[in-house]
């Protein structure tokens, strides 16, 4: 329970960004695209969220493309606060820490994953169906 009460104040301090956007479809691309990198970059630290991470990467980016719109404001404000502490440098522990630099990253990214999960669930469906 602390913990989640930490990590909602850590997404909180991101709210605003998120709110951002969340209605500005071409800034939401470009911060996808960062994370995107980082995500790649750091893929072999990333494993333990590395499959849902790519789920939440599809979806937004099916959601900028106007293919895909049934994602709730209160998840796309989840989504976009996670992104946004994830590919910022001024975090809990700094990303340069070899080994424990993404621990805080991959708990926010964990926290964010369990809030939506039932619109992953709902995006892994509509894909499916759209392939």
């Amino acid at each position: 329970m602390f913990l989640n009460k930490k990590f909602q104040k850590g997404l909180s301090l991101f709210k605003k960004e998120a709110q951002h956007y969340s209605t500005n479809k071409q800034d939401a691309g470009k911060l996808l695209g960062k994370a995107g990198l980082k995500a790649k970059k750091n893929e072999s630290t990333l494993k333990e969220v590395w499959t849902n991470l790519q789920t939440l990467f599809q979806m937004i980016k099916a959601w900028i493309s106007g293919d895909y719109q049934q994602i709730p404001t209160r998840t796309l404000l989840i989504i976009f606060a996670a992104i946004t502490y994830f590919v910022s440098p001024i975090d809990l522990i700094p990303d340069f820490l070899f080994g424990f630099g993404l621990l805080d990253d991959v708990a926010v990214l964990t926290f964010a994953f369990k809030q939506i999960e039932h619109d992953l669930e709902v995006f892994k469906v509509w894909k499916q169906n759209v392939e």
